[in-house]
């Protein structure tokens, strides 16, 4: 994620870190069951038939046979005995059932050798390998990395105490799913969460030291070489093998909010790099975009967002306003061939705009206004649904400062709020019901979130999400909610009342959820109907405290793994496997599928078709209990349709109304709105829509808009109107600002700002961290009896103040296409085992 205003970077695996005292809640524990019966169809009646024909869903859920002696024999349960570790991580390594398990306790001068598991079955059964690394003491944030390439190469970094004299870090390296380790010796102090693989070589690493230096290595961090010392950030080229960059500080300061920093790039076997440009606030880069936030010259500090597509060779302005020292830009995805960038509002009001790309990248439209984004905390609940090309969810901070979610379905084009589930009730005293899905923001509030939102590419339309019914976020213990359609309708499961760890297994074949509680759980609740019935399995006699769930990477599994520890015994950890396999009967064949359409509810276009065609997915029919297929689930069938008007988002300088049409942003006053390209000015010609990219419709509406090329050379940035763009010929060497003849003047007016800023200081000093950004805010209880909630508890909304802030939290900032199995560091308040902290890592 590109978010300049703590100097943030991508971490694509990151350890998060949850702190203890869950709060007891009160869950429905009624259960709803469904027999299952394999139904034989013939292949012309489910592959053949329309969604029309589709089978009706019963109603009626009655319970699985002889569930608990089906799924008892496929139940294992692996305890580790003599361990007294507090903090566990775990990962997923290759694609061949290895998980590995590290135990660990280090903080300050308190640390002990950590303990390394591994397991070829699927987390059945664990072999204490912690002689492969030496009986060292692994970190316990971030002690693990895996490549994104090939998870069956780990990096395990050594834990360095902050009281010892020691210059250098050992790190242990796996090529083989962890069942061989090397001993390597960095010779510097490596920042864990600096470490950033290649995404072209599976061997070539870039890290920096604790004192800012970069180093790169490229046989897999065995030996390494310094880069450049002062150096803020280091990324490699997606695109280009070998390629990275970094940006140099020549001051040294090092300071997070500098805009004189250096950007340059270097191949791996170059001894130097090559100056790109300078007065650099921050880049970013991902797939062919090369993003940088420069100092706009002579405008106070301000910065400006230039791209490029060919690794810095040639550079365009983007078409978004100009910030301020005090704002930032972020870029929230680019996955779907265009570009969401999150422009901070001035003020420090914690929220901004949303505007999106067309497929270069240049020129930007007004998506979503308010949008939700603490300024300083890198925290945002914008989230892609994995499941379903084109929809996303985030959160937008209204004039009243409550807090809404809204849903898209079209890359942006049209927000909406979330509709309820039918028939459900939201109190007299709320102003609309609609559903508020929590995420991020929830969980730095401490709301209780032990699962933020999940969706997966494999268990199409599916999203398991918490969330309270309502016209705003509010602090009640969220609910689990459903959906199967990508977010068009919505479920609330009666018998998953309160916050659950869920999860997504058998391309979502099986939903599963164990509660989050403080008293100890034996029970597991899963559903083989996509959420429409639920059962439970009582997956250990004793119950135990749990503290998460893992499944393997890519939600096609059958089994899941159960964490947590015996608080009624020797406290050691514990790890219980169940399969559902033997539950779910054979494999599926042909006859267990019928078609389903996407968006087919969709009011935007007809007939189902959205982002210009109707996408056909084959899954598994109703009234079918088998094992998924992965060669007929994952292959949808596509159809173009004509173009629409919902087959085009709202152009530069236009905005949707109240009737979704689009029309001039009366925020924005040039008329010619010229734009830079390649050092030519072009004037934008449109009637208000551009073609979302990666649409695929044909014929039908077609906008007239088109782009005049002037074939002359830009304007100066001083008469650019409305603070767009900026002059690429004065790009790498901004003139410095003048100096003033009365220097000795200046240098004492500032001396006596201090003075007074010093003393202004300690008048502040115990109200600092007691003041944020954008903070919820419990409302006075209402006393009416219909302000009251289903299950008894008052609703407490949530509200953004824009207070001055200086929060000294620690957030943990993730790529956003990642956020979907993250886990908050400072949110979810779980019960642990010795009040410890747990990394979960991502993989």
């Amino acid at each position: 994620m590109f978010a300049e205003a703590s100097g943030f970077s991508i971490l694509l695996f990151v350890s998060v870190i949850f702190h203890t005292s869950l709060p007891t809640f009160c869950h429905d524990m009624q259960t709803f069951t469904k027999e299952f019966a394999r139904t034989k169809r013939s292949e012309e009646s489910t592959l053949n038939s329309d969604n029309t024909n589709r089978q009706k869903r019963d109603t009626v859920c009655n319970s699985i046979p002889d569930v608990q002696n089906v799924l008892s024999p496929k139940t294992t349960k692996h305890i580790f005995s003599n361990d007294e570790n507090p903090a566990i991580s775990l990962t997923w390594s290759g694609n061949q059932g290895v998980m590995l398990a590290l135990t660990t306790r280090n903080f300050g001068i308190s640390f002990r050798p950590s303990r390394l598991y591994r397991s070829t079955n699927r987390g059945q059964s664990f072999v204490d390998i912690s002689d492969q690394i030496g009986h060292d003491t692994i970190r316990k944030s971030n002690g693990i990395h895996l490549s994104p390439n090939d998870s069956g190469k780990i990096i395990l970094i050594g834990y360095v105490s902050p009281f010892t004299s020691t210059f250098h870090t050992n790190i242990y390296v796996s090529t083989d799913t962890g069942a061989t380790f090397q001993k390597a010796i960095c010779p510097f102090i490596m920042d864990a969460t600096t470490l950033t693989f290649s995404p072209t070589d599976d061997y070539s690493l870039l890290a920096k030291s604790t004192n800012n230096s970069l180093f790169m290595s490229t046989d897999f961090g065995r030996e390494w070489k310094l880069v450049k010392n002062q150096v803020h950030t280091g990324k490699w080229d997606p695109i280009v093998k070998h390629l990275f960059y970094y940006t140099f500080d020549p001051s040294g300061r090092m300071s997070s909010k500098s805009t004189e920093n250096e950007l340059y790039k270097q191949m791996s076997t170059a001894t130097s790099g090559t100056l790109l440009a300078q007065h650099v606030h921050s880049f970013a880069v991902q797939n062919d975009f090369l993003f940088l936030s420069v100092q706009f010259p002579g405008n106070n500090g301000s910065r400006v967002m230039h791209i490029s597509k060919d690794q810095g060779q040639t550079w365009n302005a983007a078409q978004l306003p100009l910030i301020n020292p005090d704002q930032f830009y972020s870029i929230l995805d680019m996955s779907e061939s265009m570009v969401f960038v999150h422009v901070d509002a001035a003020g420090d009001t914690g929220h901004g705009n949303i505007y999106t790309s067309e497929e270069r990248g240049i020129i930007f439209s007004k998506s979503l206004t308010r949008h939700l984004y603490p300024n300083t905390q890198g925290i945002t609940d914008f989230y892609r649904v994995k499941s379903l090309p084109g929809v996303y969810i985030t959160s937008q901070l209204t004039k009243d400062n409550t807090v809404h979610s809204r849903i898209t379905f079209d890359k942006g084009g049209v927000w909406d709020s979330i509709s309820s589930p039918a028939g459900s009730h939201c109190p007299s005293s709320e102003k609309e019901c609609k559903l508020q899905i929590h995420n991020y923001f929830s969980a730095s509030k401490h709301v209780s979130l032990p699962a933020l939102p999940l969706s997966s590419p494999s268990a199409v339309g599916i999203i398991m999400a918490h969330g309270n019914l309502g016209d705003g976020l509010n602090f009640n213990p969220p609910n689990v909610f459903l959906t199967n359609d990508g977010g068009y309708t919505w479920k609330q499961p009666a018998n998953l009342s309160g916050p659950y760890h869920y999860g997504i297994g058998d391309s979502g074949g099986i939903l599963f959820a164990v509660p989050s509680k403080s008293e100890l759980v034996n029970t597991i609740r899963f559903s083989f109907d996509e959420g429409d019935c639920w059962h439970s399995y009582k997956f250990t006699d004793t119950p135990i405290q749990i503290t998460g769930i893992s499944a393997e990477p890519g939600e096609k599994s059958t089994d899941v793994s159960i964490w947590g520890w015996n608080r009624s015994g020797d406290g050691s950890w514990m790890a219980i496997t169940v399969d559902f396999r033997p539950a779910m009967g054979d494999s599926c064949g042909r006859e267990d599928y019928q078609k389903w359409t996407a968006h087919e509810t969709n009011t935007l276009s007809d007939e189902g078709c959205l982002l210009g065609e109707k996408k056909m997915y084959f899954r598994r029919a109703k009234g079918s209990l088998c094992v998924n297929d992965q060669t007929l689930v994952n292959n949808p069938v596509g159809q173009p349709c004509a173009c629409q008007y919902s087959d085009y988002i709202c152009d530069y300088a236009y905005v949707r109304n109240d009737q979704s049409m689009c029309v001039k942003d009366p925020a924005v006053a040039t008329s010619n709105m010229d734009i830079c390209i390649d050092n030519e000015e072009e004037v934008i010609e449109t009637k208000g829509y551009r073609k979302i990219p990666g649409d695929k419709c044909q014929g039908g509406v077609q906008p007239n808009t088109k782009t005049e090329d002037l074939k002359k050379s830009c304007a100066k940035p001083q008469i650019i109107d409305e603070e767009f763009g900026v002059d690429p010929n004065d790009f790498v060497s901004y003139t410095p600002r003048h100096t003033s003849r009365h220097i000795g003047l200046v240098i004492f007016l500032v001396i006596i700002v201090i003075m007074m800023g010093v003393a202004l200081g300690v008048l502040l000093y115990r109200k600092r961290k007691t003041m944020l950004r954008v903070r919820y805010t419990p409302l006075a209880q209402d006393d009416n009896e219909a302000a009251k909630r289903a299950n008894g508890s008052a609703v407490h909304p949530l509200v953004g103040t824009s207070s001055l802030v200086d929060d000294d939290d620690d957030t943990v900032i993730v790529d956003p296409s990642s956020l979907a199995n993250m886990k908050p560091k400072n949110g979810a308040t779980l019960s642990y085992h010795d009040d410890s902290d747990e990394d979960l890592l991502v993989t």
